[in-house]
């Protein structure tokens, strides 16, 4: 029999009452005055060592009530079942959320928390299971529960090591709330598929810099049983200061370019002086002498940093003056100048109201990062083909030339875009000899106005309209429309219809490039489209998808999704920091900015540039308080961690409960107890009527 407090059985010392009362002389009960005595003082009775006991099976009942009754707040019970009683569900799952963000690259940070992952992998038992995930911006799964399981006992350590020194951290930021959900949804699968587990634990092994984003965890509905550990690694240094260069620079590129970097110094840092410096793609310093800051601890300042040399189009500016240096760098890219062609196939004046031209010249306005002209593609009043390689858009409101229609064809074939507007029904000639498409039939329409009756809102053209406020076309009247009919084998996509069901737009492809076919112009003469609100985003946007138009952002931070500078078909040759490079279909995002630098993208060899840096968020390195976990609902386990010695024995201390909890021996011993003590009663009762009272004589 084993007891699961035993330190009651000390209580058992408490027999020794009822032998000393059965020692001590007891008074007579009855007593008779005598009056030669009254004044002499009563002596108390004396314990006698020689006495013998009396009524001993009395005290017997007495002490067997007292050991009883320390026996049952003992609390014993019989090891007989202890492996009936170990069920697979008392095993442990245990997730490692291993931070792998830019802040773990400071020096020794990572080394230290490879090694309390190490304690963990060692401290876990046979029946346990144990998965790695690394975090930073998104998190990853290293080693899963199932592949632990997997995996032979005796080797599970070492191969999880192995796993973990394959991994370094990378320069991303730190999202510990998305991280701590992901994983919390594992152990939710896991419940699914039928593995429960009596524990389940989520060790976060982090720097805890306050820097990282907590997002997702507030009202977030976490599994039954889940704790969360937070293990806190003491990076040592303090003095850390981080850069980011904003993404405001107006001015293009090949000008002194004024621009604004915000700084953070951390809130227990003990730098408050620092300086900024610009270091040129040539690897030289640049010629301005190096800008002094002051910032406090805890402070974040925006300042104004020396300009670029003139005629430079990007740079590197560096921090210096702290101790840690993974995020002393920041680069910049000045925005370009795009300087946009239109070639104009017409004769029409662009100060006619009633012409097409007037209201094209008005609807793009330039501004200084992009220079817009539209002018016919002739040299001294003839046709050059020479001025149209120099466009990037053509509009072709009016009939070609044979030798402009072939010459417009190669082209167009070679990637670019066109806008073909049907002026009148004898233009399908130049549309036939643009697409090659013989079979095509333009026919006026009738005298009655068309509205445009269905419109394809998931082409980029009309993307911008797709929200339900902006999508009605139903307020522009068309006076006078082409009805086009195209071949059904064509590949042609129609991107808007009359009500009629005649093609008001359609996109017919040529070669690597796409011919836009209006079947109405936006004069007052034939529709209300150019004096409509919609008019002016489309027109621009029918401009930014056929490539003509300067990329909108060129700062990024680590792991953003760079837009592709061209949208139209064609290849991007995308080049990293590192000199890796990668091709990708135009219109494709590129998504693999995992370092900071200046990215490349070549389209046609014409080099655009972005700017990808490490997020200033990251840079604030002072350790947050796990309070602010718990205040978002986060259940934390609050013990400290124990060694293998001391897990087995509290798991020992909960197989012992269970079984005493189930066994209820102390019931038994209570019942043992008030039977001892009625017959104790009785026997006392009766014992005590045996004594017979001292007569008084005479």
């Amino acid at each position: 029999m084993n007891f699961l407090s035993p330190w009651f059985l000390l209580g058992a010392l408490a027999v020794a009452g009822p032998i000393l009362v059965h020692l001590i002389r007891r008074t007579v009960r009855e007593r008779t005055t005598f009056s030669s005595l009254m004044f002499l003082t009563p002596s108390p009775p004396r314990v006698r060592r020689n006495r013998k006991l009396e009524n001993l099976l009395l005290l017997l009942l007495r002490c067997l009530c007292l050991l009883l009754l320390a026996a049952a707040f003992a609390r014993p019970f019989f090891l007989k079942d202890i492996t009936a009683s170990t069920t697979p569900g008392e095993n442990r799952q245990i997730i490692l959320l291993m931070d792998t963000s830019a802040s773990m690259k400071r020096e020794g940070v990572w080394e230290k928390a490879r090694a309390i992952a190490s304690q963990y992998l060692e401290k876990a038992s046979p029946s346990d299971q144990l998965a790695i995930v690394t975090f930073d911006r998104q998190p990853q799964t290293l080693l899963s529960l199932a592949e632990w399981s997997s995996w032979n006992p005796d080797q599970r350590a070492a191969l999880a090591r192995q796993r973990l020194a394959a991994v370094s951290p990378r320069w991303m930021g730190t999202q510990i709330g998305l991280a701590l959900t992901t994983a919390a949804e594992q152990f939710a699968d896991d419940s699914a598929t039928g593995k429960p587990a009596g524990q389940r634990e989520l060790v976060v092994i982090t720097d805890l810099q306050e820097g990282a984003k907590l997002d997702g965890l507030q009202g977030h509905e976490w599994p039954a049983g889940v704790k969360a550990v937070i293990e806190s690694v003491d990076a040592g240094s303090r003095a850390n200061a981080g850069l980011e260069i904003l993404n405001e620079a107006k001015s293009p590129a090949g000008e002194e370019t004024a621009v604004r970097v915000r700084v953070a110094n951390a809130r227990d840092s003990d730098r408050e002086k620092f300086r900024l410096d610009w270091q040129l793609p040539d690897g030289n310093s640049s010629a301005a002498e190096p800008m002094e800051i002051y910032l406090p601890p805890g402070q974040t300042r925006s300042f104004v940093v020396p300009k670029l040399p003139a005629g430079t189009a990007s740079g590197e500016l560096r921090l210096t003056g702290d101790e840690a240096d993974f995020d002393n760098r920041s680069f910049h890219v000045a925005p370009e100048t795009e300087r946009v062609k239109i070639a104009w196939f017409g004769l029409e004046s662009a100060n006619d109201p009633g012409t097409l031209r007037y209201y094209a010249e008005r609807v793009f306005p330039g501004n200084s990062r992009r220079q817009i002209t539209i002018a016919p593609p002739t040299v001294q009043s003839a046709f050059s083909t020479a001025a149209l390689d120099q466009a990037t858009f053509a509009v072709i409101p009016s009939q070609l030339a044979a030798e402009e229609a072939a010459a417009m064809r190669d082209w167009i074939a070679g990637g670019k875009t066109a806008l073909l507007v049907l002026s009148d029904a004898k233009m399908s000639a130049t549309l036939a000899a643009l697409t090659d498409l013989h079979e095509i039939q333009v026919t006026e329409a009738g005298d009655d106005y068309a509205l445009l009756g269905q419109i394809d809102f998931t082409h980029p053209l009309f993307a911008p309209f797709a929200d339900p406020r902006f999508s009605d076309f139903s307020a522009i009247h068309f006076w006078k429309h082409r009805r086009v009919e195209f071949p059904a084998t064509a590949g042609i996509r129609t991107l808007a219809k009359f009500d009629d069901g005649s093609p008001a737009l359609a996109q017919i492809p040529v070669g690597s490039g796409n011919l836009l076919v209006l079947a109405s112009g936006w004069n007052p003469a034939d529709s209300q489209f150019a004096v409509s609100s919609k008019f002016p985003p489309f027109m621009n946007t029918l401009l930014d998808w056929s490539s003509a138009s300067a990329p909108a952002r060129y700062q990024f931070s680590t792991g953003d999704a760079i837009p592709s500078p061209v949208s139209t078909a064609g290849e991007v040759q995308w080049t990293k920091p590192d000199g890796k490079s990668a091709t990708l279909a135009g219109g494709l995002t590129f998504t693999e900015t995992d370092l900071p630098g200046i990215y490349v993208a070549n389209v046609g060899g014409k080099e655009r540039r972005f700017a990808v840096n490490l997020p200033l968020d990251e840079s604030r390195t002072a350790p947050m308080s796990s309070d602010d976990f718990a205040r978002l609902g986060v259940p934390l386990q609050l013990e400290a961690s124990v060694s293998i010695e001391q897990a087995a024995e509290r798991q020992r201390h909960l197989q012992h409960t269970e079984l005493e909890s189930r066994q209820k021996l102390w019931r038994w011993l209570i019942a043992g107890v008030l039977a001892v003590t009625f017959v104790e009663i009785i026997l006392g009762g009766w014992l005590a009527g045996r004594v017979k009272p001292v007569a008084a004589s005479t």
